[in-house]
C-alpha cells in the first residue's frame, strides 16, 4: 500500500500564487495568508506520503506579456526558493516533478530543474512510473475547454494516444493519465482506465483568472492510496477560498 499526493500550478512569484509567509506582501497578505493557511492544513493532514508528484508550473516566471505587473519578484531564483518552501513541508519519501510551460518556467533554461536538484527530486518532461501495480503517465500540459461537457475530451484523447502507442510497442500499458495546467479538476473512469486533471494552487484572480478563465476553476490537492493494482482511497481536496470569490460592487 502506498500514498501519493499530487500538487501543481503553485505559480510562486505571482501575488496570486502559493506564497509562504516570509514572501507575502502587505497589500495582498489577506489573500495570500488564507491560501497558505488552507494549504498548511492539507499538508498537516496528508504529509509524509510515499510519493509526492509536483506536476509543473511551480513558478510564475517573469510575465513578459504582462510586464511583471502581478509578480512580487521577477527574480526566478527567489521564486524557486518560494516553491521549495512550498514542497519541502510534505516530507515525502520520494519526490517526482515534471516541467511546466516555458512561459512560466523558462524558455531558454529550466528553473524547475534547480528546484528538483535542491529537493533531491527526479524531474522529466513526461513521467511514466509504476506503483503498486498501476502505471501512471504524468505530464503538465493538456488541452483545455471553456465548455463544461468538453472538459473530459482532452483527457480521453491523451488516453487514446497512450492506447495507440501501446499497440505500436512505443510506450508501456498506461492505467492512469494525470495532467494539470488547466486549473480545474476532472476525473474520468472508463473500463479499467483512469484519467484526471489536478486542481491548481494559484488563486483564480488577476489578469488570467478574471479575464481569461471560463467556468469553474479549482484550488486544491489530490491524495490517493494505491493497493495491489487499485486506487483504494481517493481524497480530492478542493477549497472554496473566500479570497478566490469575485467581489460584488454595491452601488448606492
Amino acid at each position: 500500500m502506498k500514498s501519493i499526493v499530487f500538487i501543481s500550478d503553485t505559480h510562486c512569484g505571482s501575488v496570486y500564487g502559493l506564497t509562504p509567509p516570509e514572501f507575502q506582501r502587505e497589500h495582498k497578505s489577506k489573500m495570500q495568508s488564507e491560501a497558505w493557511n488552507a494549504y498548511k492544513k492539507i499538508v498537516d493532514k496528508y504529509k509524509y506520503p510515499d510519493l509526492l508528484v509536483c506536476n509543473g508550473d511551480m513558478i510564475d516566471g517573469n510575465q513578459q506579456k504582462a510586464g511583471g505587473a502581478e509578480l512580487f519578484t521577477t527574480d526566478r531564483n527567489v521564486q524557486s526558493e518560494c516553491a521549495i518552501q512550498c514542497i519541502a513541508p510534505w516530507h515525502a519519501k520520494k519526490i517526482l516533478m515534471t516541467y511546466g510551460t516555458p512561459y512560466h518556467t523558462g524558455s531558454h533554461e529550466d528553473f524547475e530543474y534547480n528546484i528538483a536538484s535542491c529537493l533531491d527530486a527526479e524531474i522529466e518532461g513526461r513521467l511514466y512510473f509504476k506503483c503498486e501495480g498501476l502505471t501512471f503517465d504524468v505530464r503538465h500540459k493538456v488541452g483545455l475547454s471553456s465548455i463544461y461537457h468538453g472538459r473530459g475530451t482532452a483527457l480521453l484523447k491523451e488516453m487514446g494516444w497512450d492506447l495507440m502507442k501501446e499497440a505500436e510497442g512505443m510506450s508501456p500499458k498506461v492505467d492512469v493519465v494525470v495532467r494539470s495546467h488547466v486549473h480545474y479538476h476532472v476525473w474520468i473512469e472508463t473500463g479499467n482506465k483512469i484519467m484526471f486533471t489536478t486542481p491548481a494552487l494559484q488563486l483564480s484572480r488577476g489578469r488570467f483568472g478574471s479575464r481569461e478563465c471560463s467556468g469553474i476553476t479549482n484550488w486544491g490537492v489530490i491524495h490517493l492510496i494505491l493497493d495491489n493494482g487499485q486506487i483504494a482511497g481517493k481524497d480530492v481536496i478542493l477549497w472554496n477560498l473566500t479570497e478566490n470569490k469575485p467581489k460584488v460592487m454595491k452601488i448606492k
